[in-house]
């Protein structure tokens, strides 16, 4: 019995010492990303507009006629939208320009306030001609300068919004005019 005993507090002896000698051990790691620059413009689906990227069309526009909407214009939705992303410090700005001759002070476009996809709210920033029709110059020039509430707006972008109108007079009847509408995204106003 002594025997046992004895086997016994040597046991108790062995586990205590054997639980008291772990001591607490830590792993640590450190956590790298690396955040690509985004600067990108993008037409937004016919979802929420009524063109999307596809061609603007005029049909049937009559010798007499003022200022026309493209054909399939819809007053609840643009006739196209841009999707704005920038993840960089600063402003952005948009820019639109027309590469035609013929076409040259006849296209006209009409910008409202933009909005911050991340937020679905009204940007902060500036639009060049804010709710009025203003001809498209063939030089690229800003439409739409970021405000402090979208000028970092990824993932989502920002959403801007443009209608046309043709003012027709002085072109031929029975002539086909095309023209080439180039919107822009930069960090230079």
């Amino acid at each position: 019995m002594k025997k046992l005993a004895g086997i016994l507090i040597m046991a108790m002896v062995i586990v205590l010492a054997t639980t008291s000698a772990f001591a607490v051990t830590n792993l640590t790691q450190s956590a790298s990303v690396t955040i690509a620059s985004v600067l990108s413009i993008e037409f937004a689906t016919t979802t929420d507009s009524t063109f999307g990227s596809g061609t603007i069309p005029w049909t049937s526009i009559t010798p007499d006629s003022t200022v026309v909407t493209p054909t399939g214009h819809v007053t609840s939705k643009p006739d196209i939208g841009l999707i704005c992303k920038y993840n960089g410090a600063g402003n952005w700005y948009a820019k639109v320009n027309l590469a035609t001759t013929t076409l040259t002070g006849k296209l006209s476009r009409y910008i409202s306030q933009p909005t911050n996809r991340n937020t679905s709210t009204a940007t902060n920033g500036t639009v060049t001609g804010l709710d009025a029709w203003t001809v498209i110059p063939a030089l690229a020039t800003t439409v739409y300068a970021s405000g402090t509430n979208d000028s970092l707006n990824t993932p989502l972008g920002t959403f801007i919004g443009v209608n046309f109108a043709l003012d027709p007079t002085g072109l031929a009847t029975g002539s086909t005019y095309t023209g080439t509408i180039t919107y822009t995204i930069t960090t230079t106003p």
